[in-house]
């Protein structure tokens, strides 16, 4: 029964996975120093790093993954400890029923699984993740982000995976037409353009009475909706007043056009990042609409992950973004990594996994060769909290991201909240487009709670 329902929920986090891997391609690399060790099981040797790694164990181990960053580790680690892995990138789009279809039959196949955080509950309570505590992990509690080290923990608070990344949120704003609508691009200043729903309003309004639009569409809101309050608390749904500020926000939005209508992933999307992009191209080839008339987007909010995404497609405007908070603090995506319950190699599984995620050298050659990834290991985000990104203006991005990291609050995080978070999306977009009224919108949420989670009290 356990196995159905999870297949059934993997089925509809499908419909919200996050596509952007979380890694970084290309342009600057930070300066910076080299960590500690902090490797400490099984049979190890020293390399001319100080980093400690199982020598030579022979067993050969499988990782699946849906990031191809794990390629790039498994090449650094064979290099520096003999022992081959070989790494399966698999389709996000596939990714889960594989797994799922794997494990749900206790296959030893493979020996490190990955999930992203909305996946992470589902899996643990399948019992695929095995428990990290046999390898004395709270030893390491201290050497990754808190937040981070919470979302690799269980129900019951047994620690089952961790993560090499910190994905933190942000609010990445064009710092050229900052200065043109208000003479001021601090990201101080900007911050308090975005500090809650009304105020985003407003600075839509000004925004679209100088010829832009704040953001590429209303989706950007959907961070902020469950950072503060659960969806679910005390198996009673939480339709908080900010999911209900989100709604009435998105709608008047989307009503009075003061976004571009360029959904995230689409052509005018990226396109946007470089300049200038047809108003309302949906999911268009932007080769069709010749003609149409042009804006630029203000801004984008986006975890850590979506600053490199900019960077990358900034064209000529590279060095035109500033990085500033939104309404709160909040985190999308992420690669936590953890052993197959089932595996017959838990040991050379256990020092890859602690080898990719508790290894400050590993840390500080992850943010330098990914050029941009922001790092769980707390000692070398703070090694490199003075690097001045000259894509973001020569901000301090790492100082700002860890910052936000340090900041949020996992404690409001449930296993529904990716399902119910969807539910609550299509709901908004029904009374966007006019297809529901918001009243009519609310019940038909209520009723897809009721439908999915019978557990859950809807109280209406």
């Amino acid at each position: 029964m356990k196995f159905k329902r999870l297949t059934a929920l993997m089925l509809a986090g499908m419909m919200t996975l996050s596509l952007a891997a979380c890694g970084g391609s290309a342009s600057e690399t930070t300066g910076g120093t080299s960590g500690t060790e902090t490797a400490d099981s099984t049979e190890k040797t020293t390399d001319d790093k100080g980093t400690d790694t199982a020598a030579g164990s022979g067993d050969k181990i499988v990782v699946w993954t849906l990031a191809a960053d794990l390629e790039q580790f498994a090449a650094r680690y064979t290099e520096e400890t003999g022992n081959e892995v070989e790494v399966v990138v698999i389709a996000p789009a596939d990714y889960s029923t594989k797994l799922t279809s794997a494990l749900g039959a206790k296959s030893s196949e493979v020996d490190v699984i990955v999930g992203e955080p909305q996946m992470l509950p589902n899996f643990f309570e399948a019992g695929f993740f095995d428990d990290l505590s046999q390898y004395n992990v709270d030893d390491y509690k201290d050497t990754i982000v808190d937040y981070v080290y919470e979302a690799g923990k269980d129900a019951q608070g047994i620690q089952r995976a961790l993560s090499y990344q910190v994905t933190p949120g942000s609010i990445i704003y064009r710092r050229d037409l900052a200065k043109e609508i208000y003479g001021n691009d601090d990201p101080e200043f900007i911050s308090e353009k975005f500090k809650d729903f009304d105020t985003i309003l407003a600075t839509a309004k000004e925004v679209k009475d100088a010829g832009y639009r704040i953001f590429s569409d209303t989706g950007n809101l959907r961070w902020y909706v469950n950072t503060q309050e659960p969806w679910v608390k005390d198996s009673v749904l939480n339709l908080s007043d900010t999911a209900k500020a989100y709604m009435d926000t998105a709608a008047t939005l989307y009503q009075d056009e003061l976004v571009a209508f360029a959904p995230e992933w689409s052509a005018a999307w990226y396109a946007s990042m470089a300049g200038e992009l047809p108003l309302n191209a949906g999911w268009s080839d932007l080769a069709e609409l010749e003609g149409a008339e042009m804006t630029q987007v203000f801004s984008y909010s986006l975890p850590s992950w979506g600053a490199l995404i900019v960077r990358d497609n900034a064209a000529d405007n590279k060095g035109n973004f500033g990085i500033c908070k939104g309404p709160s603090s909040y985190f999308g995506g992420g690669t936590f990594l953890g052993i197959n319950t089932y595996s017959e190699k838990k040991d050379a599984a256990w020092d890859f996994v602690k080898y990719c995620t508790l290894n400050d050298e590993t840390a500080q050659w992850w943010l330098e060769n990914s050029n941009g990834d922001v790092v769980s290991n707390t000692a070398v985000l703070e090694a490199n909290k003075d690097y001045t990104n000259e894509s973001f203006g020569n901000q301090k991005t790492y100082e700002f991201y860890m910052g936000e990291a340090q900041d949020i609050d996992y404690s409001v995080k449930t296993k529904y909240d990716d399902t119910i978070g969807g539910f609550w999306g299509a709901s908004i977009e029904a009374v966007q487009k006019g297809e529901m009224t918001k009243e009519e919108a609310i019940e038909d949420f209520y009723m897809q709670v009721e439908a999915t989670f019978p557990e859950i009290t809807v109280v209406r």
